[in-house]
């Protein structure tokens, strides 16, 4: 279900705004962090992208590197199925360095989305997508399973997914 958030004086529109505006600082910064860290230039990676994970950012796990002939000697290795894709060698200290700076990038927290809109995440569930849109409203995207829970706030409000899209572009 989409929804949006229009008071601005609200304590869930607050909570929501300050933790995207967190969430885009952190992943702008993990990614100059990780170019320098990897050294080489790169324009594709391996991992998962956006929010649309438990830790809400980016999740490096391999490149492709624009010039692997340059890479630092058994640091990276190709990945297995994807043969223009290079990971951290785990049997190098480099490598094992690199992979352990990558699975801990600052992150957020699923949680937290949960907690500012009072959901219970139990079981199954997807992602929630959070965003501010044009004239700073925050739209986000929660299973349809918490649609009573999400409409007993009064500053919450169930809109399209016409209007959702209109509000982020």
């Amino acid at each position: 279900m989409y929804y949006k958030i229009i008071n601005k004086d609200s304590k869930v529109y607050k909570e929501l705004h300050a933790l995207r505006t967190e969430e885009t600082k952190i992943e702008k910064q993990n990614r100059e962090t990780v170019k320098n860290i990897v050294g080489c230039d790169w324009d594709n990676y391996l991992g998962r992208e956006g929010q649309q994970n438990f830790w809400r950012v980016t999740q490096y796990t391999g490149f492709a590197f624009k010039h692997p002939e340059r890479l630092p000697g058994k640091t990276w290795k190709q990945h297995k199925e994807y043969s223009d894709i290079y990971v951290p060698n785990l049997r190098t200290k480099n490598g094992k360095q690199i992979k352990h700076f990558l699975d801990h990038l600052p992150g957020s927290s699923i949680q937290k989305v949960f907690s500012i809109l009072n959901c219970k995440l139990e079981g199954r569930f997807t992602f929630p997508y959070v965003e501010i849109g044009k004239d700073d409203v925050i739209v986000f995207y929660m299973s349809d399973r918490f649609d009573e829970e999400l409409t007993k706030n009064k500053d919450i409000i169930e809109i399209t997914k016409r209007e959702f899209e209109e509000i982020l572009n």
